[in-house]
């Protein structure tokens, strides 16, 4: 039985996407989930992608693979994107046991994540320097 409250919520603060999920995330919201994460990453109005994990209370494979994917469409297109917790325990779990714990940006809550992906986009604009005009 579900609550009818959708699993996932997309926001935007400034110019970062702010993804919520909650509860037991795993293939039976697959279609939810990756539209979720296709629609922040391809949305021009925003410059990075903040995923917020601290109200779900289950993941499996199959939502790790997603946000895997998720990391790297986002690393290919060169926009930051940063995981925050608090974690539940199960989740952390999931994190450490396959290792992307090491692999995934995570922050332990969502403003130190807004932090990270601020300082990320003023790194990416010092680093580009002055755009050339055509």
């Amino acid at each position: 039985m579900t609550s009818g409250r959708p699993k996932v919520r997309l926001d935007q603060q400034e110019r970062v996407a702010v993804i919520t999920l909650h509860g037991d995330v795993d293939l039976h919201d697959l279609t939810e989930v990756t539209g979720t994460f296709t629609q922040a990453l391809s949305d021009i109005s925003t410059d990075a992608t903040l995923i917020g994990l601290s109200e779900v209370t289950f993941a499996d494979s199959t939502f790790l693979n997603q946000l895997l994917q998720a990391f790297s469409e986002h690393t290919a297109q060169g926009r930051p994107l940063v995981l925050t917790g608090p974690l539940h325990s199960a989740v952390e779990r999931l994190l450490q046991i396959t290792g992307t714990d090491s692999i995934l940006p995570l922050a332990r809550t969502a403003q130190e994540g807004l932090r990270q992906l601020q300082a990320a986009s003023l790194s990416t604009v010092r680093d580009q320097g002055p755009e050339v005009g055509i």
